[in-house]
């Protein structure tokens, strides 16, 4: 593979000249459920390998997904020479191994999100990646959001003028039963489990995509219910990953933000994102609809043109909006350009999720600007 080269400041890669680009998808859960549908809605794309640890139930999917080849040990795919790219929807701890690995064998590399256990690895996987002139992304789908992504445009337009606000509220049930049986990556903070790495980093990711740069940030993580049932280990087990996470920003516009993430709530109330600015107002709720206001205007429903919002079921949502991003993924190994959300994003919000964290340690506003520490 040639070797990237830097032109006006963007790195540009010779584009992948293959007609159809073979793709592996590391994970035989979110990898086989999302990332799969998900490829095989982009074109020019072929889905050549699944790769899993349980061999067995491997080949049961594969068969079952028309997969023709699987893999239980991910270096011996990245040998194989049957694919040019890999999805890795392994657990986060493994992202960076793996992601390390797909580069030495110069394959290009989307990862789930959080793309690390922390802003080292995550920097250590973007060095790597450039070198290797593989082109990177993360898994920060919720941007193709229907109305996420209206709400991009209309920012950029200018509909709320200048930031002055922005609050995300997220009251959820799935973690509040301890006797649930719960994925054990989201139940060790040492893996990166938790609230705050696993859903706070998608919100992070929004926000900064919507408003910039984050030049600040404080806040807390708790673990409400410090005991629970784990897939795959009997009976019930102390965990020690944070469940509830409330978070303050502020950007290098001068806006401020707030996160609060709640997992587990009483009731199923779901989520609210508001942005107020010198202009206007833009909400969105969990229905999925966008609603806004300018001026002191009433705040009205705004109709997203050529997208619906109504996108029935979880998984349904996921592969729709993991699909454009993954095309964009595409586009951009043809292109020879860089993907977005890329590596340096998911850099840039592990900086933001590790702040937090040191945060609560440090009882203090953790510094973003690299003026006083770089970062």
């Amino acid at each position: 593979m040639s070797l990237p080269q830097e032109v006006s400041g963007t790195i540009v890669r010779p584009p992948v000249a293959r007609e159809t680009i073979r793709v592996g998808v590391i994970g035989a859960g979110f990898g086989a459920n999302v990332h799969v549908p998900a490829l095989r809605r982009v074109p020019g794309v072929d889905v050549t390998a699944l790769c899993g640890t349980q061999p067995v139930k491997l080949k049961e999917i594969a068969s079952t997904l028309e997969i023709p080849r699987t893999y239980d040990d991910y270096r011996q795919l990245f040998e194989s020479g049957i694919i040019d790219a890999v999805t890795i929807a392994a657990p986060p701890h493994l992202h960076h191994p793996m992601t390390l690995a797909a580069c030495e064998a110069g394959l290009h590399v989307l990862s789930e999100k959080p793309m690390a256990r922390n802003v080292a690895e995550a920097r250590d996987m973007l060095r790597m990646a450039r070198e290797a002139g593989v082109c990177h992304a993360v898994a920060h789908q919720s941007r193709h959001d229907p109305a996420r992504a209206r709400m991009k445009e209309l920012l950029d337009e200018g509909f709320i003028g200048k930031l002055h606000s922005v609050s995300a509220m997220v009251y959820r049930s799935s973690l509040a039963d301890p006797e649930r049986r719960t994925q054990e990556c989201l139940t060790d903070a040492g893996r990166a489990g938790g609230i705050l790495s696993n859903i706070g980093s998608h919100y992070i990711d929004l926000l900064r995509w919507w408003f910039g740069e984050i030049h600040a940030a404080c806040g807390a993580t708790a673990t409400a219910v410090t005991e629970r049932a784990v897939i795959g280990s009997p009976g019930i087990r102390r965990v020690n990953a944070d469940d509830n996470a409330a978070f303050i920003l502020r950007f290098a516009n001068g806006g401020i933000g707030t996160v609060h993430l709640s997992y587990t709530s009483a009731s199923e109330i779901g989520e609210e994102i508001i942005a107020t600015g010198s202009e206007g107002v833009l909400v969105i709720h969990d229905d999925g609809k966008l609603y806004g206001s300018r001026h002191g205007e009433p705040v009205k429903h705004l109709v997203l043109p050529g997208r619906s919002s109504q996108i029935k079921g979880g998984t349904a949502r996921h592969i729709r909006s993991f699909s454009i991003l993954a095309g964009g993924w595409v586009l951009a190994m043809r292109t020879g350009t860089d993907a977005a959300p890329s590596f340096e994003d998911g850099a840039r919000v592990q900086e933001v999720v590790d702040a937090v964290n040191r945060s609560q340690q440090l009882s203090r506003w953790i510094d973003l600007s690299g003026n006083k520490w770089p970062v």
